[in-house]
Order: C-alpha cells, then sequence, then structure tokens
C-alpha cells in the first residue's frame, strides 16, 4: 500500500494501545500453541501408565491456560477495537472539518452524496477491511510461523506432507476469494448510488410530489436495489461454494494424514499422542493460511478506500490565510475592486479588468444575463475565491491580508437558495449568534417580518422545522435567513435576489425585511429580477465578465445600450414591476 506512512501517523498517538494489543496476541497464540502438545503428552502419559492423577493435573494447566488465552484474548479485541474506533472518529472529524473549509467550487466536482459516502462509508471499510486485517495479519502469520515450527521439529516427514497439502488447499480456494473481493467492491460503489438517490429525493421532496414523480423515484431506487440484491446474491453464491469446497478438501488433507500417520504408528516411529498432537496442529494451521488470503483481499479494498479519503483530505485550500493575517477591525464599508481578474479553469476569464469603488451605505445593483460574472464578483468580497489579478479592499484593507474569521464576521449573505437547518426556529435564528438572548432573537424576527407567523406555528419559536425549510413555504423559510442575518448585524450585506420565485405577498414582505436589514448598511443586490433594484443609488452592468455600465435606472435606459436590452427582455417576459 502507498499510503503506508501516512496511515502510520495517523495510529501514532494510540501506539500504546497497538503495542498492548500485539502483546495480546503474542499470549493468546503461545497459549493456543502449547495447549495440542500437552494434550499429546497427556495421550502417550495414560497410554503408558494409566495414571490418573497425572490426568488431573494436565486437565487443570489446560483450564488455566484457556482462561489465560481468554483474559487476554479480552484484552485483543478490546485493545484494537478501540484503536479501530479511533482511527475512524478522527477520519471522520478531519474529513467533515476539510468539508468546511473546502473551497465552494469542490462541490461541483463532489456531490453531497459522494462526501457523505466518503465521510461515511469508506471510514467505516478501513475499520472493516484495514485494521482488522491488520489484527488478523498478525495473529495468523505468529502461530502459522509458531506452528511451522513445532511440525518441524516433532515430525519433518509429516512436516513436508503438510507443507504440500496446505498449500494446495490455498491456491483451490483462492480463486473463489480474489470472484468476491471483485464482487464485493463492486456492491461497495453502488452503494453510494443507493445513497444519492435517497438523498436528491429527501432534499428535493417538494419538487418530486409537484411533479407527481414519487413512482419513478420508487422505481429508480427499486431498479439499483435489485441490481446491488443480485450483485450480494453473486457473493453469496461464491461463499456457498467456498465454504463446502473448503471443508472437503480440509476432509481429504486430514484423511490422508491419518493414513500417513498411521503407518508411522504402526511401524512404531510415531506414538499415538504425538500425532494427535499433530493433526490438532495441522487443523490448527488451516484457518490462520486462509485468514492470510482474507486479509490481501482486505488490503486492497481497504486501499481503495483510503485513496478516496486522501484525495479530499489532499485538496488545497484556494484561499489561504497568511500566518500573520490581521484583525481586521469594525468596517465603514468602503470596497474596492482594483483591476481584478478571475478564472476558474485558468482559460476563460470569468472577470476581467474590474476596477469599482462603493462607498459606505451605498446600495449597489449588480445586473446582467446569466454568466456574466455576478455571483464571482460578489463571491470575492467574503474570501469565497481570490482574484486571480488585482485586489479588493475593505476600508482600505486588502482582504488577503485579513484574517478570514474578522472578515466574514462582518459581512451578511442573503441567497436565492434559502438554507434552513434541522432544529427549531429560535436555534436556526441564532446560527449567526448563538449566544443571542431570546429578546434578541424575537426583535430581529419582528424586523424581518417573520415574528407573526412565528408565533402562529404550534410550539413558536421552539417549533421544529425540518432540513431545507420542510413545514415552511418559501417566504417564511426567507424571513428566517433575514432575521438570521439581521441578528448577526453586519457592516455589509450581499443579496442574492433574495426574493426571487416568490408570490406578490411574500416578496412585499421580504422587501419589507430587506429594507430593515439594509439600513445604513453597504448592500450588494444580485439582481435577476429588476423590480428588486428601484431604490439603489447606482447599478453596475456586467457583460462577459467585464463592467459595461453604471448608473441609475433612468440614466441607463436612456444610454439603450446592455440594460435597455435587459429591462426590454424583462419587459417581454412582464416580470418587471418598477
Amino acid at each position: 500500500m502507498k499510503y503506508w506512512r501516512r496511515i502510520f501517523e495517523l495510529l501514532r498517538p494510540y501506539l500504546l494501545y497497538i503495542l498492548g494489543g500485539f502483546l495480546c496476541i503474542l499470549i493468546v497464540n503461545s497459549t493456543q500453541l502449547y495447549a495440542p502438545k500437552i494434550l499429546g503428552e497427556l495421550i502417550d502419559q495414560l497410554n503408558k501408565t494409566k495414571n490418573l492423577s497425572s490426568l488431573n493435573k494436565i486437565a487443570l494447566i489446560i483450564v488455566g491456560l484457556l482462561f489465560l488465552r481468554s483474559l487476554f484474548l479480552y484484552g485483543q479485541i478490546y485493545l484494537l477495537s478501540f484503536v479501530g474506533h479511533r482511527l475512524v472518529a478522527d477520519l471522520r472529524n478531519r474529513l467533515f472539518s476539510k468539508i468546511q473549509y473546502l473551497s465552494l467550487e469542490y462541490f461541483n466536482k463532489w456531490s453531497s452524496s459522494e462526501l457523505i459516502s466518503r465521510t461515511l462509508q469508506d471510514t467505516q471499510l478501513i475499520q472493516t477491511s484495514f485494521l482488522s486485517s491488520l489484527s488478523d495479519f498478525f495473529y495468523s502469520i505468529i502461530l502459522l510461523t509458531g506452528i511451522i515450527l513445532i511440525l518441524i521439529f516433532s515430525h519433518w516427514q509429516l512436516a513436508l506432507a503438510t507443507f504440500v497439502i496446505i498449500p494446495l488447499f490455498v491456491l483451490s480456494i483462492s480463486g473463489i476469494g480474489k470472484e468476491i473481493q471483485k464482487w464485493s467492491l463492486a456492491v461497495q460503489k453502488k452503494i453510494a448510488d443507493l445513497t444519492t438517490i435517497i438523498h436528491e429525493s429527501i432534499k428535493g421532496a417538494r419538487i418530486v410530489r409537484i411533479f407527481v414523480k414519487e413512482e419513478d423515484e420508487i422505481n429508480k431506487f427499486k431498479r439499483e436495489n435489485e441490481k446491488n440484491f443480485w450483485r450480494n446474491i453473486k457473493i453469496a453464491q461464491l461463499t456457498a461454494t467456498q465454504i463446502p469446497l473448503a471443508s472437503f478438501l480440509s476432509a481429504l488433507a486430514i484423511v490422508f494424514l491419518i493414513w500417513l500417520g498411521g503407518r508411522k504408528i504402526a511401524q512404531g516411529q510415531l506414538t499415538l499422542g504425538s500425532f494427535i498432537a499433530f493433526l490438532t496442529y495441522v487443523g490448527m494451521a488451516l484457518d490462520p493460511a486462509t485468514t492470510l488470503l482474507r486479509v490481501f483481499s482486505g488490503m486492497k479494498q481497504a486501499s481503495a478506500s483510503f485513496e478516496r479519503i486522501f484525495e479530499v483530505l489532499d485538496q488545497g485550500k484556494d484561499v489561504m490565510e497568511f500566518h500573520n493575517a490581521k484583525v481586521l477591525p469594525p468596517i465603514k464599508g468602503l470596497v474596492e475592486f482594483e483591476n481584478v481578474y478571475f478564472t476558474y479553469d485558468n482559460k476563460n476569464w470569468a472577470l476581467k479588468n474590474i476596477n469599482l469603488k462603493i462607498q459606505p451605505g451605498e446600495k449597489i445593483a449588480i445586473v446582467g444575463i446569466s454568466g456574466a460574472g455576478k455571483t464571482s464578483l460578489v463571491n470575492l468580497i467574503p474570501r469565497f475565491i481570490d482574484p486571480t489579478y488585482g485586489k479588493v479592499k475593505i476600508d482600505g484593507y486588502d482582504l488577503k491580508e485579513v484574517k478570514l474569521s474578522s472578515l466574514r464576521n462582518q459581512i451578511g449573505f442573503v441567497t436565492q437558495e434559502t438554507i434552513i437547518f434541522y432544529g427549531t426556529v429560535k436555534e436556526n435564528i441564532a446560527y449567526s449568534k448563538p449566544n443571542a438572548s431570546f429578546e434578541e432573537i424575537v426583535q430581529a424576527s419582528k424586523m424581518a417580518r417573520a415574528h407573526d407567523f412565528i408565533i402562529s406555528l404550534p410550539k413558536g419559536y421552539d417549533t421544529i422545522v425540518g432540513e431545507g425549510g420542510a413545514g415552511l413555504s418559501g417566504g417564511q423559510a426567507q424571513r428566517l435567513a433575514i432575521a438570521r442575518t439581521i441578528l448577526h448585524n453586519p457592516r455589509l450585506i450581499i443579496l442574492d435576489e433574495a426574493t426571487s420565485s416568490l408570490d406578490a405577498e411574500s416578496e412585499a414582505l421580504i422587501q419589507e425585511a430587506l429594507e430593515e436589514l439594509i439600513k445604513q448598511k453597504t448592500t450588494l443586490i444580485i439582481a435577476h429580477r429588476l423590480s428588486t433594484i428601484r431604490k439603489v443609488d447606482r447599478i453596475i452592468v456586467l457583460d462577459q465578465g467585464e463592467i459595461v455600465e453604471e448608473g441609475t435606472h433612468e440614466e441607463l435606459l436612456s444610454r439603450k445600450g446592455v440594460y435597455a436590452r435587459i429591462i426590454h427582455w424583462q419587459l417581454e417576459e412582464g416580470e418587471v414591476r418598477i
């Protein structure tokens, strides 16, 4: 595996637990290896002396060994299980932390279901396929080495016969083991597809129902689930072949050894007790031999999971914070773009030659057709992305030189897609200020025109709302999001068409709430529907990543340029209410 060094770094903090587990393995194996030898000696002694006191003594020794083995077997299982679960928990913490700081562009590369699968399923596979396999590997290799040495020293001729039988036994079932591994990997990969279907059907529940697609979603899930079922049946068929085959071959091996050993006993070359001990060791050798094969298969599965996990962990931050970054003091709201260029793919410019100055408290609308660069422009302000060239400043501070937390804590973002978390109404509003008093939450709700509908809910502010705002109308969810931002009390506001796709009544309420939100604050409004920009101080028109026009509504209309054409298109669609 190419990740051994990194895996060791992950395991280093738990080295004492690992060493303790391996010490337990050694003791468990030692007691296990000693038991057949005592059994053989007991049989030989009984044959010679018929002395029952020897039987009692050896029986007590065996009981003592079994008790010791059980004690250290508990230690082995507990200590190595602790390491396994701890590693899984640590990897999940790292993955989740990494996801929180990934550039937003990575969410276009990986779906939420894919990231969930890597965080939960792949990490779990690390424990079941890697750490369990690693424990089994050391257990089996120590046991098998001990057995081989004992067999050689006890009767080398029978040992040679055994060394021919065991490889034949192992090789005969290894082919089936590889097939099982192949199908197991296929099942693991397809689990992510099922996860995606479930996630999308829950997230898009409203869309599914409005288009009456419940049966389509059910059938889609059934198809994938049925495919997975038959893959699992294929694994069951292979396993059902492997186990009887292994049982039959091991029985043949024992019969052959009994025949060969019987001849040695008859010729006086071997005692009965020694032969029974020998057979017991051979039987013990079959299990670790097959376990080693399973271990190598598990390692391959784990390697694929490590690759998927480290692919996420190895992603660099597109937005880096300097180690000596300054704390951005309370801002007045002067925003400046100086010769800003930005590209996502190093081929096409999303923004070109942006020079823009926004005064404190000024209300700016950003207008342009889809793909003009509106979202890219506002994403530069909270540093969701950084300019490829040029600078973005607030109050004269280059944003690359300030601490991200001190910047983002002073910016409010109300998006077109309303984000509501599972929890109470109160918790959702207080997300921006967890230590807010209930009176502050109520005041923010009143300013957001949300208080009246909240108190009409079954439990008022303690009402549980579902993921994505299930149980609330679009307008209600949007007003909760605005209340959250009002409670945050930022100095600079970015509105990403916060009133789109709402009915007239909801839009009117939200417009009132937004007016409360943006009072005396620098505000940038991404406008898809031009009805939202009636009261702005200035309109910035983007086209193909460049600022092509700026001015008031009346000034831009009189120029009959890009803005006037957009207005004309909107009028034709009946969407402009200015």
